[in-house]
C-alpha cells in the first residue's frame, strides 16, 4: 500500500482582488494536471505540459467544458436565484452530455 497521496486532477484559484502568490510552480512540482483560475472575470484554464502550464480553451478534466462556459455560467449565477442557476446547470451538463454521446 502507498503512503504517497496522488496530486488532485484538478486544482480551482479564485483571486478576486488581487493576484496571489504564483503557485503554478508549486502545482507543478506536485503534477497536478490542471488548474482553473478566475479573476472575477475570466477563468483561464491551465494545463501542466512539461514543468509550467499553457492555458487551453477546453478543460482536461470535463472535456465537454470550455472557459467561456464557466464565464457564462458564473455570470448567470449572479442574476438568478441558487435553486434556479442549479438547474440551469443541471440542464446545461445534461445537454452536454447528450450532445456527447
Amino acid at each position: 500500500m502507498s503512503t504517497v497521496d496522488p496530486p488532485p486532477d484538478l486544482v480551482l484559484e479564485v483571486d478576486i482582488t488581487h493576484s496571489s502568490l504564483d503557485k503554478l510552480s508549486i502545482f507543478a512540482v506536485v503534477g497536478v494536471p490542471e488548474v482553473w483560475r478566475y479573476d472575477g472575470e475570466r477563468v483561464r484554464m491551465l494545463a501542466l505540459a512539461g514543468d509550467s502550464y499553457v492555458e487551453r480553451e477546453q478543460s482536461l478534466a470535463f472535456p465537454a467544458l470550455q472557459s467561456a462556459h464557466l464565464v457564462e455560467l458564473l455570470a448567470a449565477s449572479q442574476q438568478m436565484p441558487h435553486t434556479a442557476w442549479l438547474r440551469h446547470v443541471r440542464a446545461w451538463a445534461q445537454m452536454q452530455l447528450g450532445a456527447n454521446h
